[in-house]
């Protein structure tokens, strides 16, 4: 059947349709739904920590086998997009997150909370890689730089609401009724994705000739299954590629970063400030995260912009990430000789909304370098990210209990190995956690540098087997 009879109309395809646009919005919500169930667990962390019976440590330690699990998975999760399409894969992935949101409301000691949030990593560990194979199937090259900023907004917003109304929300009932209430999110998306999205334009009812023609533009559509990305060619042209270390590395830093806020930044907050509690913290900290926001839309036009006037996708992609990440080390420093919690949060939300900057020009680049093999690609940057959250943030959360003075010393291990020996001699202001902070942001523009956008991973069939010059 063509789609002009979908359409239902003679005259249906003498402009495009917008069904793209629904997507895009799918994708937006269900960034949303996956971002205020990962995060509600910084506001609820005192909570937790008081009722099960441990310190700032353990729920570190928690943090990082969920980033563990986030980390094993990418490449999987990527895979999954591809085996059985975009629609089923994340329409399963969200269904099974809302049931350990609800198993998490459930737990009552440390050990079963370890294995839930590793699982819950896991199982959301799919949705960036498998949305990148959605943008690049569903939007023409021109509009990637919008889109992408409009997938990384989405996600701060649903870390936004997840501190905001997890905040309101802590006042007035228990964190495991919460948690409860968040499950029925994922619940209704999963429903919404699975009736309303199509793996490609063509198969959608909603998609016109004209739609289909601008969204093909610049070229016609990859195979759903691009064959293997683990064969010994592509491996060693990925291993040897620059471009794939520069930009798995500034994620690493860029994550470790922004982990900050989704982890101890409210507890930062309520023991740095006297005249703020848990419930405010975790409405005060939703300000970075809006200011990602804005960052974040106005990068995404900004590359675009850029992208059109000079054609260079090193000035749209690398300068524009280098430059903000710069200015983002340096509002971070600033913040730390803030006098006052409303002065602090606002140099931090400046700094915050440059870093923003950054996530649509990482999202296009990705798309750039990927080709064929993006969902495995961004699955491979993103797993970078992740490793942060293994190793530094429960790094954080020893420092936070040595500033605490809960404890003197201590040890942070990852699965059982020895991370690294902290004590108070060497942890002794709260400002140390805020320069660390910029550092992270400072190492990611000195990352991005190396990034060249134009360059494949794996070069097509015809490139010659020299991996060292890509």
């Amino acid at each position: 059947m063509s789609s002009s009879h979908l359409t239902g109309h003679p005259d249906a395809d003498r402009r495009p349709s917008r069904a793209r646009y629904l997507i895009a919005l799918l994708i937006a919500t269900g960034a949303v739904s996956l971002y205020l169930t990962r995060h509600c667990l910084a506001v609820t962390n005192e909570d937790i920590q008081q009722d099960l019976g441990f310190g700032s440590t353990a729920m570190g330690a928690v943090m990082g086998l969920f980033s563990l699990g986030y980390l094993l998975f990418q490449v999987p999760g990527g895979w999954l997009g591809n085996r059985i399409g975009s629609r089923w894969g994340l329409t399963l992935l969200s269904i099974a997150w809302s049931l350990l949101t609800l198993a998490t409301a459930a737990a009552h000691d440390l050990l079963p909370l370890k294995v839930i949030r590793f699982m819950f990593g896991a199982v959301q560990a799919g949705y960036v890689p498998i949305t990148a194979k959605i943008l690049k199937d569903w939007f023409p090259e021109k509009q990637w730089g919008l889109m992408s900023a409009f997938v990384g907004v989405s996600m701060s917003i649903g870390g936004a609401l997840a501190m905001d109304v997890t905040g309101r929300l802590t006042g007035h009932f228990d964190w495991r009724v919460i948690f409860q209430v968040y499950t029925v999110v994922a619940l209704f998306w999963s429903i919404a994705f699975v009736t309303l999205f199509r793996n490609r334009p063509a198969e959608h009812p909603w998609v016109n000739k004209d739609e289909l023609k601008f969204i093909q533009a610049d070229g016609p559509p990859e195979v759903d299954d691009p064959g293997p990305f683990f064969t010994r060619r592509n491996l060693l042209f990925a291993f040897c590629s620059v471009n794939l270390w520069a930009i798995c590395t500034q994620s690493f830093f860029r994550a470790a970063g922004y982990n900050f806020f989704v982890t101890f930044f409210p507890e930062f907050l309520s023991e740095q400030f006297a005249d703020v509690d848990a419930s405010q913290a975790g409405i005060y900290t939703k300000w970075p995260l809006i200011g990602v926001v804005v960052g974040g839309l106005a990068g995404g036009l900004l590359i675009d912009w850029l992208l059109k006037v000079s054609g260079s996708k090193r000035i749209s992609r690398t300068a524009v990430a280098v430059i903000s990440l710069v200015l983002t080390a340096i509002f971070t420093c600033l913040s730390a000789q803030a006098a006052t919690v409303t002065g602090f949060v606002t140099l931090i939300a400046l700094g915050a909304a440059f870093s923003g900057f950054a996530s649509p020009a990482t999202w296009a680049a990705t798309l750039d370098m990927g080709g064929k093999h993006t969902a495995v690609v961004a699955g491979i940057s993103n797993m970078a990210g992740c490793m942060s959250g293994v190793l530094v943030t429960p790094i954080l959360g020893a420092m936070m209990d040595i500033l605490k003075k809960s404890v003197s010393e201590v040890t942070v291990r990852i699965m059982g190995v020895d991370l690294v020996h902290l004590d108070n001699t060497q942890v002794t202001n709260w400002s140390q956690v805020v320069y660390m902070h910029a550092a992270f942001y400072l190492a990611a523009a000195i990352c991005w540098s190396f990034v060249r956008p134009s360059r494949p991973v794996v070069p097509g069939p015809e490139a010659p087997l020299t991996p060292a010059s890509t």
